[in-house]
C-alpha cells in the first residue's frame, strides 16, 4: 500500500493558506506599507500639499534631495524635541512598574478588589483629550487642585504660583509625563493582570514548599513567569513614549518655547501648520527609524535570551 505524498498535500495548503491571506496582505500593504513609503519619498521633496505633484527637490530646486535631512542637523527645535523624546523614553518607562504594582496589589478576588480594578482602569477609558484638560485644571496656577493642596499642606507660599505648564524647566516635560503615564499605568495593569490569572497553580505551590520568600517567589518565578505580558506592556511603552502628541498638544502645544515639544507634534506642527509637508515628512521618517530601531533591538535582545535558556 502507497503512502500518499505529503508533498501535494502540503503545496495545496500553502496555496491556501496564502489566499486566505492575500485580503489582510492587501489591506496591510495600502494602509502600511504605501503611506510609509510614501512618506519616505516626501521627505526629498518640498511639496507644501497642495501645488502640483512631488517631485524630489534634486530634480526640481536643484539642489540636493538630502537638503530636507540636512536642515534638520541644523534645525535647534528638531534636537530639542529629540531630546524631549529620549526624556519620554525614561519617565514613561516607569508605568510599567506603577502597574505591575498594582496588578500585584489588587490581585485578589471578591467585589472590594473588581472595584479597586475598576477604579484604576477608568482613566485608560478615558480619551487622551479629555485626560488632557483633566491634568491642565489639575496643574493650573492659582485654582488648580495640586497648588490648593499645596498650597494646604504649608509646602508652597500662600501668595505663591505653582506653574508647572509654564516652565522653562524640566517640570513642565515631567508634568506631561505624569499625565500620559496616569492612563498608561492602567493599561499595564490590566495586562499584568491577564498574565498573573495564566500563572502556574503548581509551580508557585511547588516554590512555597521548598519554602521559598516572597522576594525569591518575585523575582525567580513570578517576573520569569510573566516574561510574555512584559515583552507587550515595554514595546507598547516604547512605542507611546516616541509618538508622545496628544497630551503635549492639549496641555502646552510644545510650549513655552518648543521646551515640551516632541516629533511627533513638530511633525504636525511643520506639515500641517507651516504646509512643509517634505520637512515634515523627514521628520516622521528619524522617528519611523529610532522607533523601528529600538523595538528591533529589544526584539533581538529577547530572543537571543529566550534562545539561551532553552539551550
Amino acid at each position: 500500500m502507497k503512502e500518499p505524498r505529503l508533498g501535494i498535500n502540503l503545496s495545496t495548503e500553502a496555496r491556501n493558506a496564502w489566499l486566505l491571506l492575500l485580503p489582510s496582505l492587501l489591506l496591510y500593504g495600502l494602509y502600511v506599507l504605501a503611506p510609509i513609503a510614501f512618506s519616505i519619498y516626501l521627505s526629498f521633496t518640498a511639496w507644501d500639499g497642495m501645488s502640483g505633484l512631488p517631485m524630489p527637490l534634486c530634480v526640481t530646486a536643484g539642489s540636493s534631495c538630502f537638503a530636507n535631512y540636512q536642515e534638520l542637523w541644523q534645525d535647534e527645535v528638531f534636537w530639542l524635541s529629540l531630546r524631549n523624546n529620549l526624556i519620554w523614553l525614561i519617565g514613561f518607562g516607569l508605568s510599567p512598574f506603577v502597574g505591575l504594582a498594582f496588578a500585584f496589589f489588587f490581585h485578589v478576588k471578591g467585589r472590594l478588589g473588581a472595584v479597586y480594578k475598576a477604579l484604576l482602569f477608568a482613566p485608560m477609558v478615558f480619551s487622551l483629550v479629555v485626560v488632557g484638560m483633566i491634568w491642565s485644571w489639575f496643574f493650573q496656577p492659582e485654582f488648580g487642585l495640586l497648588e490648593f493642596a499645596l498650597k494646604r499642606l504649608g509646602l508652597i507660599a500662600v501668595d505663591g504660583r505653582l506653574e508647572l505648564m509654564t516652565s522653562f524647566g524640566w517640570q513642565s516635560t515631567a508634568a506631561l509625563i505624569a499625565a500620559a503615564a496616569w492612563p498608561h499605568a492602567a493599561y499595564c495593569m490590566i495586562l499584568y493582570l491577564a498574565g498573573l490569572s495564566n500563572l502556574q497553580k503548581n509551580v508557585l505551590e511547588a516554590a512555597r514548599l521548598d519554602g521559598a520568600n516572597s522576594w525569591q517567589m518575585f523575582r525567580y518565578i513570578l517576573v520569569p513567569m510573566l516574561k510574555p505580558a512584559t515583552i507587550i506592556v515595554l514595546i507598547v511603552t516604547l512605542i507611546g513614549a516616541l509618538r508622545a502628541f496628544d497630551i503635549v498638544a492639549i496641555m502646552t502645544g510644545g510650549g513655552p518655547a518648543n521646551v515640551t515639544n516632541t516629533l511627533a507634534l513638530y511633525m504636525y506642527q511643520q506639515t500641517f501648520v507651516a504646509f512643509r509637508y517634505g520637512y515634515g515628512a523627514s521628520i516622521a521618517v528619524i522617528l519611523f527609524l529610532i522607533s523601528l530601531g529600538l523595538i528591533l533591538s529589544y526584539l533581538s535582545q529577547v530572543l537571543k535570551s529566550e534562545a539561551n535558556d532553552g539551550a
